[in-house]
């Protein structure tokens, strides 16, 4: 391309400019379209554009200038778009039109925004939940078949109740020497775990897999297992026990705390619950609550004037984590969405929950087939486990309950 063919693109492009802002009602006058000084002055009369003329140069009102002295580089300043252009060309010209530049204006895909491509990062926007409560503290006993029983003896740790008793029926008495000695044996009882069967399913064409930047398979597989283990977690806290985990909250054998005002959680909530607990299970006890639970404890106080709730920073790295927390001396931790909200049933719980067993038949498991939907060029992806949960001390966990009156 020579220069006269380009000044004769760029004299076009300016004057398609000048139009399109002239109808808008902008008056742009922002750029000129000639290098030479007696067409120059005609052009500009012809637009209406006020110039003034000094010493080979021509300025408009708008501050454009250009330059009459030398034709190689005319423009000395320019609006924002005709720099983009004239740069843009100057460019294309250099290299032969191997690079194109930004030409014109990015923002209108007619005017050269289609030469400019969106650019894509190849991830996905993602945050991580909180991690498992249940699952890293209970107990789980791996099942070879879809039923596992085990022999329990009959304790009973609750001080308030009846039948309390921590050697399952075994008794002494004193006797006279050579006295008849009263006979005495434990009681059992069995705790049996089925396993239930937890899936999903869900199809995604060939074509996806092949042309995705992102590896679907691996994003998929760890996404499917987060929500996994997410799920059930919640289900040892709050499922019904019908085709499904018995949980701490639903089981009716676990210990209760009534509340004392509804629709909040209390200091004497706190304390009727640390008194239920058998002393037996303190030294693993964590509480389990909700971030709104925990709040709403911040800024109390207790009987001695000191925070009800006590955090701790271990170091810098901590501040960034967050803090370590406790009430009446026993860890909390965070279980939003698991547990329930604030004045209902199960909003904050009391446990060891070490005495929670979950009957694992089959962890997680991800499959893959080709074949199911062959004919739809689909390919077919399926996630399942089969397990089972629930409380082998119920006297191990007290749940605040919804009912008002005293403890």
């Amino acid at each position: 391309m020579t220069k006269e063919q380009l000044m004769e693109m760029i004299k076009e492009v300016v004057a398609a400019q000048i139009e399109a802002m002239r109808v808008g009602g902008d008056g742009y006058e922002g750029v000129v379209q000639t290098a030479s000084p007696g067409d120059l002055k005609q052009t500009l009369q012809d637009m209406g554009i006020n110039y003034a003329m000094n010493e080979g140069y021509v300025v408009t009102e708008s501050g454009s200038v250009l330059s009459t002295k030398n034709r190689n580089a005319p423009w000395v300043r320019l609006s924002e778009e005709m720099k983009d252009f004239a740069e843009g060309m100057r460019e294309f010209i250099k290299s032969k039109g191997t690079n194109i530049h930004k030409v014109l204006q990015e923002n209108s895909d007619p005017a050269g925004g289609y030469l400019v491509p969106e650019e894509f990062q190849a991830t996905l926007v993602q945050y991580d939940t909180e991690p498992a409560v249940i699952w890293p503290r209970a107990t789980i006993w791996p099942m070879n078949t879809d039923k596992l029983g085990m022999p329990k003896l009959k304790q009973r740790p609750d001080e308030d109740a009846a039948d309390f008793d921590h050697f399952a029926g075994v008794s002494f008495s004193w006797t006279d020497e050579g006295g008849q000695k009263t006979e005495t044996e434990p009681e059992f009882e069995f705790i049996e775990l089925i396993a239930h069967e937890l899936s999903g399913y869900t199809a995604i064409t060939n074509t996806l897999l092949e042309d995705s930047a992102i590896n679907l398979m691996n994003f998929l597989t760890g996404l499917f297992r987060k929500a996994y283990v997410w799920i059930t977690d919640r289900s040892y806290i709050r499922g019904t026990g019908a085709r499904q985990p018995l949980g701490i909250v639903t089981d009716p054998a676990v210990l209760t705390v009534n509340r004392t005002t509804s629709g909040v959680v209390t200091f004497a909530d706190l304390l009727a619950m640390d008194s239920k607990l058998p002393s037996v299970f303190d030294p693993n006890a964590i509480w389990i609550t909700s971030k709104k639970v925990i709040n709403s404890f911040r800024g109390q106080v207790d009987t001695n004037g000191q925070p009800i709730l006590q955090e701790f920073y271990a170091g810098p790295s901590s501040i960034a984590t967050g803090p370590t927390q406790y009430i009446l001396g026993y860890p909390v931790v965070k279980a939003d969405g698991k547990v329930y909200g604030l004045g209902v049933k199960g909003d904050i719980i009391l446990c060891d929950p070490s005495w929670y067993y979950i009957g694992d038949r089959k962890r997680f498991t991800f499959d893959m087939s080709t074949h199911y939907l062959f004919r739809n060029n689909k390919t077919a992806l399926r996630v399942c486990g089969r397990l089972d949960g629930q409380c082998a001390f119920p006297e191990a966990f007290v749940v605040l309950d919804l009912t008002t009156g005293g403890s």
